[in-house]
């Protein structure tokens, strides 16, 4: 009998750590979202791992760090195909501290489904690039997403993680949606936010009049409000966005924003009850980004 489990519930280390445990021979089937891979155990040895057109460590690396989807085990299927050698302690300690190093470079990236352009605008200084780099570069050609950028390079999720973030830091790249969802984010936060302060017992539509205001006295706010619309219970963006403002513009705004609502809140309410609906806010919009 095999074994089905989901990946929300256990990680990829934690069934290879059973399997070796108990010296399993079999194919292990992980799947997310249209990408799958297979690994093979001999008497709880890693044997093979496949993944897109990866093989070997990189594949069972690149597999390790799916979150979502499915992780199944079909007991005495093998295959004669050797790739892997490392003892699965070594392997598993190796996933731990690259998902530790993947955390850190994800949080810096856009989403896995953003498609980079390469800069008009590259940097004076030379830049030396390796073999590989070039490789990633040449898939950022304005049709390829992160994701897909990690399957044609076969290089593993996270060395093209870092490669990208060092373009990103470099100016070899950029992000042609950065703005305009820098601003949806911070919209979004605003609405829970005002959705949480309602229940101190001033209405949604007090609190985005409020934050109207506000947005009004900041230097920048006439552009952001260009962008924006502040009537009614929720703050919405304009379809037709004519987005002439920069990333720490919208983060300034907001900022100020939040810690005048903070301010506010706490002199009104007390500093414990602020705090309680602030995180509550961020807390959400933290559940809507994974």
């Amino acid at each position: 009998m095999g074994l089905l489990a989901s990946l929300t519930d256990f990680s990829a280390s934690q069934i290879f750590f059973l399997l070796s445990k108990f010296g399993k021979t079999g194919r292990v089937e992980l799947r997310t979202a249209g990408e799958k891979g297979v690994v093979y155990f001999v008497s709880g040895n890693v044997t093979h791992a496949t993944c897109d057109k990866m093989k070997g460590v990189e594949a069972l690396y690149n597999l390790s760090i799916f979150v979502n989807g499915e992780i199944e085990f079909f007991p005495d299927e093998k295959t004669a195909e050797v790739t892997v050698t490392d003892e699965v302690a070594t392997l598993i300690g190796e996933i731990e501290r690259r998902k530790v190093e993947l955390d850190e470079v994800k949080a810096k990236l856009p989403p896995f489904d953003t498609v980079l352009l390469k800069s008009p605008n590259p940097p004076e200084d030379s830049v030396a690039l390796r073999k590989d780099d070039w490789k990633i570069l040449i898939i950022m050609n304005g049709k390829n997403n992160i994701k897909q950028a990690i399957e044609k390079s076969g290089l593993g999720a996270l060395t093209v993680y870092k490669t990208i973030s060092w373009f990103l830091e470099k100016g070899l790249i950029y992000d042609p949606e950065e703005i305009e969802r820098a601003l949806k984010e911070k919209v979004i936060f605003v609405n829970l936010l005002t959705k949480e302060l309602a229940s101190l017992g001033v209405g949604e539509k007090e609190w985005v009049q409020v934050i109207k205001e506000i947005i009004e006295k900041h230097q920048t706010g006439k552009e952001l409000l260009d962008n924006l619309v502040l009537t009614g219970a929720i703050v919405s963006m304009k379809p037709k966005k004519n987005l002439n403002v920069s990333k720490q513009q919208i983060e300034d705004v907001f900022t100020e924003v939040a810690n005048t609502l903070q301010k506010s809140c706490s002199e009104e309410f007390g500093p414990m009850l602020t705090k309680t609906k602030f995180t509550a806010a961020f807390k959400k919009l933290n559940g809507l980004k994974k």
